[in-house]
């Protein structure tokens, strides 16, 4: 056990949920003084980092020539050998490519699905599998265990689910200070006097956030404040959704902010009455519903994919049918309407519900028993 050394492997450390739960891992595994490395392009989340047992490899993974994998897997190859890794965990489909140039002696590899990644055609059928070609699979959800044995024909032994976890001490409603509740509202002009529906989730097409404006709309009249928040990094479609606000005439009424800190996420978490997930397409997961449940606060989901998962057992007020926006809009006339009484009763339950089945601690603890039990 106390040879046990693992490698993640990531494209770049930036941004996103890939990334913070290879920060989580490395750090939770520091702790309990194993040695661990993470090879990536780098990015401003390695400065998460907390212990001297998790050492960072520079390798450009980020890239997309495929022709330089030989030679980026030979450099790997060496750091591999030379500090006696023996696991290695692929959480990404392009630096699972480099597995084939890899030494298989003396190491074990895992791989992670994060999602059920299109597959439209036979090139990227062939591209996503090669993440199956590992010794133990990782899937992120239920959903995405059952089609990615459905879509790629994996043998459901060699799959384990390890939901995502989220932090239940830093997604805390009594963590938020009112210093930073309005910080949150003189930064961005947020009226006072409002009530807060809250749409997070990368600005792009398939989340949703276009076809949501219908439900803007209608609430137009209403005492309600929209705000989306997100990655903007997608300019062509973030530009293309301003301008629908514009058309729409709801400039007054929404708010679109870029990315924001985790700490300004779970501020604002704070501040809505509502949060909504209604991405195009199901999710692997979904992180924001069980970040919300967390922030005791009523989330309206698309009932699909990883969302479906986190929900089940839970109020069947949280689950809107997938793209039906009358019922969405019914919902949240429901939600608008719940007293004091009722939301308390509620979100005590389902912060509850999340913390026994994903919180980060469970995550990490299923990740350090597979990779012990390989």
């Amino acid at each position: 056990m106390e040879n046990f050394k693992l490698l993640q492997l990531v494209p770049s450390m930036h941004s996103g949920g890939v990334e913070q739960g290879t920060i989580d891992l490395a750090n939770f595994l520091s702790e309990k003084n194993f040695l661990n490395y993470i090879a990536s392009s780098g990015g401003r989340l390695l400065n998460n980092l907390k212990h001297k047992n998790t050492q960072h490899i520079d390798l450009p993974l980020n890239s997309k020539f495929f022709f330089k994998y030989p030679f980026l897997a030979n450099k790997l190859q060496t750091k591999i050998d030379q500090f006696g890794i023996n696991v290695i965990h692929f959480r990404s489909r392009a630096p699972a490519w480099l597995l084939p140039f890899l030494s298989k002696k003396n190491v074990l590899s895992v791989s992670t699905f994060h999602n059920v990644y299109g597959n439209e055609n036979i090139i990227k059928s062939f591209y996503n599998k090669q993440l199956g070609n590992v010794n133990s699979i990782v899937a992120i959800s239920e959903y995405v265990k059952n089609e990615i044995i459905k879509q790629y024909g994996f043998p459901e032994k060699k799959i384990t689910v390890i939901n995502r976890g989220c932090d239940i001490e830093f997604f805390d409603p009594n963590q938020v200070t009112n210093n930073k509740i309005n910080k949150i509202i003189l930064e961005n002009k947020i009226p006072f006097n409002k009530k807060i529906i809250l749409f997070p989730g990368r600005i792009t097409e398939w989340k949703g956030q276009i076809k949501f404006l219908e439900v803007v709309k209608f609430f137009k009249e209403k005492d309600l404040f929209f705000i989306f928040v997100g990655d903007t990094k997608n300019y062509s479609f973030a530009n293309k959704f301003l301008k629908k606000i514009k058309d729409y005439n709801l400039s007054n009424i929404c708010k679109v902010i870029d990315n924001v800190s985790h700490d300004d996420l779970r501020t604002m978490y704070f501040m809505s009455k509502i949060v909504i997930s209604a991405p195009l397409k199901p999710e692997g997961f979904g992180r924001i519903i069980s970040e919300s449940l967390l922030m005791k606060k009523i989330i309206l989901a698309y009932n699909f994919g990883g969302a479906k998962d986190q929900l089940n057992k839970l109020n069947d007020l949280y689950k809107v049918e997938p793209k039906n926006i009358k019922m969405l809009i019914k919902k949240i006339n429901i939600a608008l309407n719940y007293n004091f009484e009722e939301h308390e009763n509620l979100s005590n339950e389902s912060r509850l519900h999340i913390i026994k089945y994903f919180s980060k601690q469970n995550m990490l603890s299923k990740y350090l028993d597979l990779y012990l039990n390989l």
